[in-house]
């Protein structure tokens, strides 16, 4: 990132602005902290287009009624490894963060669980989830229906998918679990709105414009649509993840889905599946790690291409900026940055820089 369309501030020091201000729109104090956990982790681990570039939108979704700031989510069925969740149209890190609590709780007794939900919201990055459960000694399933359909089935010429991300995470003794996050598109849509705000092109396979051709503006690619990542199996694999997010709760997919950004004041039924493989019920856990060692060993020890200085394991990098951004700060994008003040202002807010 350029330093010089950057802005460094502290994490406890964006944690209370976007704190405060959930609770300026409503949102209880208690439940505020998770949002802003997610929001903030995201950015810490270098992943923007998760972070608090989607505070806005989450306040105006708030203020528009939209989405509902103090949810009673429910368990609407149940068995004794499944549960079907309502989220009462709550912000969808509160109810991610819930179903798979719920979830790691069925999976306690060494049984596999998943939990559905219905009535939610966009939950930030799915790695978030998938990580809780990498925590409690088992393997995390996290998968959404995006929030705008900005995707073509293979050739057609007309949005009806998202790009549904996904991710699992299997926890090892590394420092860090080895976690696959993902959107089915070339790149997320986020990073285009971060490209968008920085003024910066996006590269030609990310997106095309609202005439089908490809593009590096962001501001036409927002108009367009993303591309898959692997051309038609990208948009068979945005299918499934969509239908596994939607069709065992009753959440909205496809032509039902309505625009996070455009349509303000209706709630979204957004959709999601989480899942908990517990390793116990399936191996021993010292054998199960010393296995993930090895695992990690290999890759990392795998001989190098040319100018390579160090392979990575999906989640490393994104750990390692963690570390780093905790002791130095967190840059944001300056236009992020002031886009924040100036929706503070509203409430009486500031976000200062480090320093």
């Amino acid at each position: 990132m350029d330093s010089e369309k950057t802005v460094t501030v502290t994490e406890a020091a964006l944690k209370e602005f976007c704190r405060a201000m959930f609770v300026g729109v409503g949102v209880p104090a208690d439940e505020a902290v998770p949002i802003v956990d997610n929001l903030v982790e995201a950015d810490l681990r270098n992943v923007a287009s998760h972070g608090v570039v989607r505070l806005p939108i989450y306040v105006q979704r708030i203020e528009d009624g939209g989405s509902n700031p103090a949810p009673k989510p429910k368990i609407i069925r149940q068995t004794r490894t499944t549960a079907v969740l309502d989220g009462d149209n709550g912000m969808g890190q509160i109810v991610g963060l819930r179903a798979m609590e719920i979830a790691i709780e069925k999976a306690s007794d060494g049984d596999c669980a998943f939990v559905a939900v219905r009535n939610s919201n966009h939950y930030g990055a799915a790695s978030h989830y998938a990580e809780m459960a990498a925590k409690a000694d088992m393997i995390g399933l996290s998968f959404t229906i995006g929030g705008i359909n900005h995707m073509t089935p293979w050739g057609g010429a007309e949005a009806i998918l998202g790009n549904n991300p996904f991710a699992f995470a299997f926890p090892t003794r590394e420092g860090f679990p080895v976690v696959l996050d993902m959107a089915c598109s070339v790149a997320a849509r986020g990073k285009i709105i971060v490209a968008a705000k920085d003024g910066t092109p996006i590269p030609a396979d990310w997106a095309s414009g609202p005439d089908g051709a490809p593009t590096t503006d962001p501001v036409e690619a927002l108009k367009g649509f993303v591309l898959p990542v692997g051309g038609p199996k990208g948009y068979a694999l945005t299918l499934g993840i969509g239908l596994l997010s939607t069709m065992l709760s009753g959440a909205y997919f496809g032509s039902e889905v309505t625009h996070m950004y455009e349509q303000t004041t209706t709630p979204q039924n957004v959709g999601h599946l989480f899942g908990v493989l517990p390793i116990a019920a399936f191996e021993d856990l010292d054998h199960y790690y010393a296995r993930m060692s090895k695992a990690v060993a290999d890759i990392q020890g795998t001989k190098r291409a040319p100018g390579v200085e160090r392979i990575y394991l999906p989640g490393e990098r994104e750990h390692l900026a963690l570390v780093e951004r905790r002791r130095s700060g967190i840059p944001l994008n300056a236009a992020v940055f002031d886009e924040l003040n100036e929706l503070g202002a509203k409430y009486g807010l500031r976000l200062a820089r480090a320093g």
